[in-house]
């Protein structure tokens, strides 16, 4: 009855999950060209981009005039009291005065120390960091990806596996019931073959959660839940084998942190710059037209109004500040120096995060080949044992034996097969090389 209730149990839990799934089949590529348009984070990644993009123009870096245009109103009630140089006295009581005024006036910087052209120089360089950090962000989203997608085969495979064991699993009791009631074999070895079934049936469930688990991680990347995919691969394809020294040279040109390090201390040089600017003469014109009108009710005016062109060209040269601006240089050549020395950090660990991960690489590599060896004797293995397990020769403890060095040596394999495609997709991470690879499975 147990025998049964787990057969039927197995059988429901595989057709709800495949009702679960929609027939909709997508590739690797296909995959990370719906992650690249509908992934959230890059999404606000390429909108920070944007607005280092607008900001990017002359005028925020100050080489440019301001032009403002203005228009005031305004009203008093005064009382006045005069006295001329006769002593003659006059009084005006609620005098009413309105004034209007309106101007166009323009100031511009036309030499700072060459400030403002460091500071466009400056914008130049963050909006280049800015599509760096753009590129990073589709980088490790084609990363993650990629690495989601085979880690969902090698689930999907684990769980071809457990299928094919618990078949055996259930050959093994139609054999051990048969032998049962034949009374060439004990009640005992039957028993043990339901329990390993059981057994096995239960890994198959909780093997359906870990296929779930890794969809729901990979449509997360892709920006949508609600839609199902069947990924279209079966097997995990490593690219031809990677040389070190190929690798090495590329990771140190195009590796995108190394080159946003190598952005910072461009920055860092144009905030010194911008500092020593401090210490240079300026040159600064103003012009302005305005119009002027005023209105009174008491007194000897009635009204008055005028209109002008002012002009003005103010040099300067700064001369003594308390000695900040020696100190502001001093901080700006340190900074320098630090953004110097953390490039030369990032060197050295990209470098040796490449040796680790090629070493890790080049086993995994070498474990394939012994593995699938190991593989091709665990069948042999299997067979022969499935064969005098069917004559009465061998006992069911021995062939559960035999099964379960046939269930490791074939997840062995897998587990090798996706570790070394994890390392392969870090070491072209390093490199620089991912979008090539994104292009040529897309």
């Amino acid at each position: 009855m147990n025998l049964i209730k787990i057969t039927l149990a197995t059988f429901v839990c595989t057709v709800v999950v495949s009702l679960l799934h929609a027939q909709d089949t997508v590739s690797l590529g296909e995959c990370l060209k719906i992650a690249l348009e509908s992934n959230y984070s890059l999404q606000i990644v390429k909108n920070e981009n944007e607005i280092a993009t607008n900001n990017y123009t002359k005028g925020n870096a100050g080489l440019l005039p301001v032009v403002d245009a203005s228009a005031k109103y305004s009203g008093s009630i005064a009382n006045s009291v005069t006295t001329d140089f006769s002593d003659n006295t006059a009084k005006i009581n609620g005098q009413l005065s309105n004034a209007a005024s309106a101007g166009v006036n323009a100031s511009w910087d036309i030499f700072s120390g060459y400030k403002a052209q460091t500071r466009y120089a400056q914008l130049r360089e963050l909006k280049e960091i800015s599509d760096l950090n753009t590129r990073f962000e589709i980088e490790n989203l084609i990363a993650g990806v990629t690495a989601e997608y085979y880690y969902l085969i090698q689930q999907k495979r684990h769980k071809d596996n457990l299928e094919f064991i618990l078949s055996i699993s259930k050959e093994r009791v139609r054999i051990a019931g048969i032998n049962r009631a034949l009374g060439s074999r004990s009640k005992l070895e039957l028993l043990q073959a339901q329990v390993d079934f059981n057994s096995d049936s239960s890994a198959l469930v909780r093997q359906q959660q870990q296929i779930l688990a890794s969809e729901i991680r990979l449509k997360t990347l892709m920006g949508e839940l609600k839609q199902t995919y069947i990924v279209s691969d079966s097997s995990i394809n490593l690219l031809p084998e990677l040389v070190y020294s190929s690798l090495l040279e590329r990771t140190l040109y195009e590796n995108t942190q190394l080159q946003i390090a190598a952005k910072q201390i461009n920055l860092s040089e144009h905030d010194l710059k911008i500092m020593r600017a401090n210490s240079y003469p300026y040159l600064r014109l103003t012009s302005g037209y305005n119009y002027n009108f005023n209105l009174y009710n008491k007194g000897a005016t009635k009204r008055s109004n005028g209109n002008g062109l002012d002009y003005g060209l103010t040099a300067g040269f700064p001369i003594f500040d308390g000695g900040n601006r020696r100190r502001e240089i001093k901080n700006a050549q340190i900074a320098l120096k630090n953004k110097e020395l953390a490039q030369r950090e990032a060197q050295l660990e990209v470098a040796a995060k490449l040796q680790e991960i090629y070493s890790s690489y080049s086993n995994y590599l070498g474990l394939i080949r012994m593995e699938r060896q190991n593989l091709k004797t665990a069948h042999e293995n299997y067979e022969t044992a499935a064969i005098r397990y069917r004559l009465g020769e061998l006992a069911g403890i021995d062939m559960r034996e035999a099964q379960n060095s046939l269930q490791d040596a074939e997840k062995r394999l897998l587990d090798v097969e996706y570790n070394a495609k994890i390392d392969e997709i870090s070491l072209m991470m390093l490199s620089g090389n991912i979008m090539e690879y994104f292009n040529e499975v897309s």
